[in-house]
């Protein structure tokens, strides 16, 4: 199987994920009832994001086969390199205990601090490229760790709670 049929598969994937997204997000109450906007509908973000997903899908679907539709090289240079393995596993359990463990067992922002601040700290010290250009000391990654960690923490909050109008635990 070929990169291009890959693609097509993974298209059709997304293209049906994305419509049951909006097929969901569609039969979520809107409160019209009362008064309130279409945008303040707890399904508009997510009917929104199923749209953008179909048409990703679709764009998937219907792109042609470009020459290196044979060439699995991505696929060769992500599994066969050793770092790049390192930074996917850790991506990937730093993102599980997020989830599985900080999110719901403790209130949204100091999780969502902790992973931003874990995150940055993990990837830009112990599993920073070899070839990057600019080393920085360890206190000064650890301050961007915080202040980010500290403005995405507190600025999804705020966009959630005052744009979305849902409670984050």
């Amino acid at each position: 199987m070929n990169n291009s049929s890959l693609d097509r598969i993974s298209g059709v994937f997304f293209t049906l994920l994305g419509a049951l997204v909006f097929a969901g997000a569609w039969a979520m109450p809107r409160f019209e009832a009362q008064g309130a906007p279409i945008y303040q509908a707890p399904g508009f973000t997510p009917a929104l994001l199923g749209i953008g997903l179909s048409i990703c899908g679709l764009f998937l679907v219907f792109r042609p086969a470009g020459k290196a539709a044979e060439d699995f090289g991505f696929w060769s240079d992500v599994l066969g390199n050793s770092a790049n393995r390192k930074r996917a596993l850790a991506a990937f359990a730093l993102t599980l205990g997020y989830g599985a463990v900080l999110f719901g067992n403790m209130p949204y922002v100091p999780a969502t601090f902790l992973f931003m601040f874990a995150f940055v700290a993990v990837f830009e010290i112990w599993l920073k490229p070899e070839d990057a250009t600019k080393k920085m000391p360890i206190w000064r990654v650890l301050t961007i760790a915080a202040v980010l960690g500290l403005i995405v923490s507190f600025g999804t909050h705020i966009i959630f709670q005052k744009l979305f109008l849902v409670q984050l635990p």
